[in-house]
């Protein structure tokens, strides 16, 4: 087969696809409580997993702007597939601690990078402008796999075992492997300044501080990201705590991946329909408030609100992330889109232990509502920042 640059849009659909083929999600919640887990230790192994991931953010995502894409995704999927193979041999905390290292290690490699070859392949193609359209499709895969996952993943828990699923997971991110193996390094702009840790901290310092319509993106894209991320661990614990089952919480879990699924490939439409500076303010608004709105609902309606949470985060993640390419160079963009990573892996590993030990402390009611106040009132200062330094206007304009 003759790779061209075309190839690694297919190639990244794969590593996609293996990388949110999540099998494990409509049972992990059963999984960790079989195992002895409580809520609290559920929020502190992700929160291990977010700064495992946060730890080489930065570090992974610049290896990638030195060495290449190429070789980050690679180093990602062997990994990852190391961590769930771990998971499947484990039966407590400890092993499970160790996974989630793990599986940090190998998402610190891939996340950033993927979105990176993505637009500097389109770039290499003079087809960049399709990068929104292309992040929301490849976003939309990954949560269509999600959704027709969690209906096999609940197949084989009742078929067979929890464990089982993790075995089967184990082979599916193994499919990351060959995919980023066939990928094609693109031509692009190469860092000029002699490589090293000096030369990270000046990124770093001009992402955050110096460029300021770049600093205010990553700081509200991270925010959000933290909210949305957050969230997907946050409905699970809530579904638990409502009693619900895996009969219950498996469907569930498909509905509310097919509506995310299904709004993200329509995501240029979508934005383009509602102009984007009204999309800013519908994810700014919502997103925090939805954390407030579960903890003082009922089930039913708070269900409502989860799936308009949903197809919200479907238009939010590709809107955001291709403001931060705007503005960033691309000889540093995969750093650049580490750093908004690292922001978000950090705040979910304070963000969930801190729902969890109010949810021991008091009720996950209490939790919902208090973590949602104050998500809001930072989501309001961050929207301030962004429109203050002309990025929301340059966003309205594009």
């Amino acid at each position: 087969m003759r790779r061209t640059l075309q190839t690694n849009i297919y190639c990244l659909y794969l590593i996609k696809l293996s990388k949110w083929f999540m099998l494990i999600m409509p049972i992990v919640a059963l999984y960790y409580h079989a195992n002895g887990l409580t809520a609290a230790d559920i929020y502190i192994l992700q929160a291990v997993y977010s700064v495992s991931v946060a730890v080489l953010e930065i570090p992974s995502g610049y290896m990638a702007d030195i060495i290449g894409r190429k070789k980050s995704l690679i180093a990602g999927a062997v990994l990852g597939t190391l961590g769930y193979f771990i998971y499947a041999i484990s039966d407590g905390f400890s092993g499970f601690l160790i996974a989630e290292i793990t599986l940090g290690l190998g998402g610190s490699f891939i996340s950033g990078s993927d979105s990176a070859m993505l637009y500097d392949s389109l770039a290499g193609m003079r087809k960049q402008q399709r990068y929104l359209q292309l992040e929301g499709r490849i976003t939309s895969l990954g949560n269509f796999a999600e959704t027709i996952a969690a209906i096999g993943g609940g197949m084989i828990a009742a078929a067979l075992s929890y464990r089982s699923v993790y075995v089967v997971q184990t082979a599916v991110a193994a499919m990351a492997v060959p995919a980023a193996l066939l990928l094609i390094e693109p031509a692009r702009e190469q860092i000029k300044s002699t490589p090293g840790f000096r030369h990270i901290l000046a990124v770093c310092h001009e992402s955050l501080l110096v460029n300021k319509q770049l600093s205010s993106t990553l700081l509200l894209s991270s925010l959000i990201g933290t909210c949305t991320l957050c969230m997907a661990w946050t409905a699970q614990v809530y579904f638990v705590h409502k009693g619900l089952t895996e009969a219950h919480i498996t469907p569930l879990w498909v509905g509310l991946n097919l509506v995310v699924a299904l709004v993200s490939a329509y995501a240029s439409l979508v934005i383009a329909k509602m102009g984007r500076k009204a999309a800013i303010f519908s994810i700014i608004c919502f997103i925090p408030a939805s954390y407030i709105l579960l903890g003082v609902l009922p089930l039913i309606p708070a269900i409502g609100i989860l799936f308009i949470f949903y197809a919200i985060r479907g238009y939010a993640t590709p809107l955001l992330k291709d403001m931060a390419n705007v503005f960033c160079h691309s000889s540093t963009r995969a750093t650049v889109l580490s750093i908004r990573n690292m922001i978000i892996r950090f705040g979910f590993a304070v963000l969930g232990p801190c729902i969890g030990a109010l949810a021991a402390g008091f009720s996950l009611e209490y939790a919902l509502i208090t973590s949602g106040s104050v998500l809001l009132v930072l989501a309001g200062g961050a929207t301030g920042y962004l429109f203050a330094t002309g990025a929301g206007n340059a966003a309205k304009e594009s």
